[in-house]
C-alpha cells in the first residue's frame, strides 16, 4: 500500500517495495546515455535527477544498504563513464566526491548520511518540540 508514493508497512520493507524507488533514477538517466555531455553537465544532471529523486522518501524510510549502494553505483557510473556502458576508471572515490565543495568535494549528497539525518529530524520534532501545536 502506498500513500503519496511512500510505501506504508508496519514491518520491514521488502526488496520488492524499494526496488521501484531504486529503478526510478536509473530510468530517468537512461535517456542521457551515450550523449556527449561535459563533466559539469553530468554533475548537474546527477544532482538534479539521480540524487534528488530518493530524497523525497529518505525522511520516511530507512533505506537498506543495498539500495543506497545501487544508487551510488549509478551516480559513479554516470559521473565517470558519461552514461555509456563501458567501465572506465573512477578518478575519485565516492566519499571524496560526496563532500561539500568547501572541503574539496563536488557537493553530491551522501544518501546514507542524508537518510540518517532526515530520520533523526522526526525524533527531534517529536521529542524536543513538545509545546508546538503542529508537529
Amino acid at each position: 500500500m502506498k500513500y503519496l508514493g511512500v510505501p506504508l508497512h508496519f514491518e520491514k520493507l521488502r526488496r520488492e517495495d524499494i526496488q521501484p524507488i531504486v529503478d526510478k533514477p536509473i530510468v530517468r538517466i537512461a535517456g542521457w546515455r551515450g550523449r556527449l555531455l561535459a563533466y559539469s553537465s553530468r554533475l548537474v544532471l546527477i544532482k538534479t535527477c539521480l540524487a534528488s529523486i530518493p530524497i523525497y522518501l529518505l525522511p520516511f524510510l530507512k533505506f537498506p544498504k543495498w539500495a543506497i549502494s545501487l544508487i551510488n553505483a549509478q551516480i559513479s557510473h554516470c559521473l565517470w563513464n558519461n552514461g555509456v556502458q563501458e567501465n572506465n576508471w573512477h578518478l575519485e572515490n565516492l566519499e571524496s566526491v560526496c563532500m561539500q565543495k568547501e572541503f574539496g568535494g563536488l557537493g553530491i549528497p551522501d544518501l546514507r548520511l542524508l537518510n540518517v539525518f532526515l530520520l533523526n529530524s522526526w525524533v527531534k520534532r517529536y521529542n524536543i518540540d513538545d509545546g508546538k501545536v503542529w508537529k
